[in-house]
């Protein structure tokens, strides 16, 4: 008897009814949490699985790349696809050379760019009490 794999029946139904925006949030924060595994495995000596997890934020992070609309978005999607760009050497800088500090770099860009993200679909957090 051959069992189904349930992950993209799973994932379709954590994604349905998610708005785009919510959808964008959702892989900012996939790829932010890949990024931070692979650097803890790094960290950690486990050179294998941080080579995994650096595969699964480079698909994240390719994954919007691919999702940009250049001809509407024009300026402000171009230069996304030139940082997500970056990002991804980043990456494979870090896996070939084992050195946290690229890695970091991208943690923080994606990590910016999820704020961003967030505060033009939810709007600016209220911080007065």
């Amino acid at each position: 008897m051959a069992l189904n794999n349930p992950t993209p029946q799973y994932q379709e139904a954590m994604t349905e009814g998610l708005s785009q925006g919510d959808l964008i949030l959702m892989t900012y924060d996939g790829a932010i949490r890949f990024s931070r595994k692979a650097r803890a495995r790094l960290e950690s000596g486990d050179l294998e699985r941080k080579g995994t997890y650096l595969n699964k934020a480079r698909d994240t992070i390719s994954a919007l790349e691919r999702s940009l609309n250049l001809e509407a978005g024009q300026e402000i999607a171009s230069s996304l696809q030139k940082l997500y760009s970056f990002m991804i050497e980043q990456l494979d800088q870090a896996n070939l050379a084992n050195d946290p500090r690229p890695i970091d770099l991208v943690i923080t860009l994606l990590t910016q760019l999820r704020d961003a993200w967030n505060q033009i679909i939810n709007g600016p957090m209220d911080v007065s009490y």
